[in-house]
């Protein structure tokens, strides 16, 4: 299947059914979570990053389609 690879790390993969999978292709980072709270709203109540490519990002960012997405929970120390 094309489309998006997500992997999910530390506590957000816990409330997903599996910490890697597949997901269709979305034009942008925004669309992205849109279409992830509804697929799983349980995300909503938790504070993530979004890295794609691993590349941490902070913006809204367009997609190709073809990327690998990173659901990150909040990093800690200094």
């Amino acid at each position: 299947m094309e489309g998006l690879t997500i992997k999910a790390f530390g506590i957000i993969a816990e409330k997903l059914p599996e910490q890697e999978f597949k997901f269709p292709k979305k034009k942008d980072t925004e669309e992205l979570l849109n279409s992830l709270y509804n697929e799983y709203p349980n995300l909503k109540d938790l504070d993530f990053s979004l890295a794609v490519n691993q590349q941490l990002i902070q913006q809204n960012t367009s997609l190709e389609g073809n990327e690998e997405i990173a659901l990150l929970p909040p990093f800690s120390g200094g």
